[in-house]
């Protein structure tokens, strides 16, 4: 059977299928595009679609998402990352700077943080978020991958001291009226990591004016959110795509 006819089954995207089918079954993906399935195997790949609600997100399916060549643990405690938030990580690996003292603001399953980390291990590493629960979602994948952070829940950064050179974060910025509108997954994920106010704004520029008390000169936020606010973002911020840096001076 064609990837292609459980996807027609069952409404799951074929890709999301793919890894799902990837993971269940011990198969490379090469193998399940080319030689498809097997009646049992497509029969197990079912059984286990309908243990979950319709249109639940697959990485939460499979517990795992990868990330910037790594592979993360996520379950419905933690947002999913996205792809599209690897631009993090591209603009700050492109400054060319070597910071020694880095904080992920609203970490959640701590996938920037951790692959921070990793590119630069000398440096000291703060994973923030005021979910406890998303914290100890964080701190198995920095078990995971054998990085020693530090995990603080707090509100954004309101239980942090001291002065860093890079911080960054992927907050919520969704108004109210928009949530479930764009993506019918994101009703399965938590909230908390999706309402960034009325306006979908607020929370980033309460970090934005945070951040700039906790960057030493010359230090850098880099974060991301929806270019539609970014009229209303600091005038010293310059703009990648949907990612903001603003370099305190």
């Amino acid at each position: 059977m064609d990837l292609r006819d459980v996807s027609r089954c069952t409404a799951q995207d074929p890709d999301d299928l793919l890894i799902l089918a990837e993971r269940l079954l011990g198969r490379s993906k090469a193998s399940l595009l080319v030689e498809g399935l097997g009646v049992r195997e497509a029969a197990r790949v079912l059984d286990r679609l309908l243990e979950f609600p319709r249109g639940y997100p697959m990485p939460y399916i499979v517990g795992e998402v990868d990330f910037y060549g790594r592979r993360f643990y996520v379950d419905d405690r933690v947002l999913v990352p996205r792809s599209e938030t690897e631009g993090i990580v591209d603009i700050v690996l492109g400054l060319g700077i070597n910071p020694k003292r880095i904080v992920d603001v609203g970490t959640g399953s701590g996938v920037i943080g951790i692959t921070l980390k990793k590119e630069f291990p000398n440096a000291t590493v703060v994973l923030t978020d005021i979910s406890p629960e998303a914290l100890k979602v964080a701190r198995v994948n920095a078990e995971r991958h054998r990085c020693e952070v530090l995990l603080v829940a707090t509100d954004l950064l309101s239980g942090i001291k001291g002065k860093y050179d890079l911080i960054v974060s992927n907050p919520p910025y969704l108004p109210r009226d928009k949530l479930g509108v764009y993506d019918r997954r994101i009703l399965y994920e938590p909230r908390k990591a999706l309402l960034g106010g009325e306006k979908g704004y607020e929370i980033t520029l309460a970090l934005i004016e945070q951040a700039m008390a906790h960057l030493r000169r010359g230090g850098i936020l880099v974060v991301e959110s929806d270019p539609q606010h970014f009229d209303v973002f600091p005038k010293t911020a310059r703009f990648i795509g949907r990612f903001a840096v603003i370099e305190k001076v």
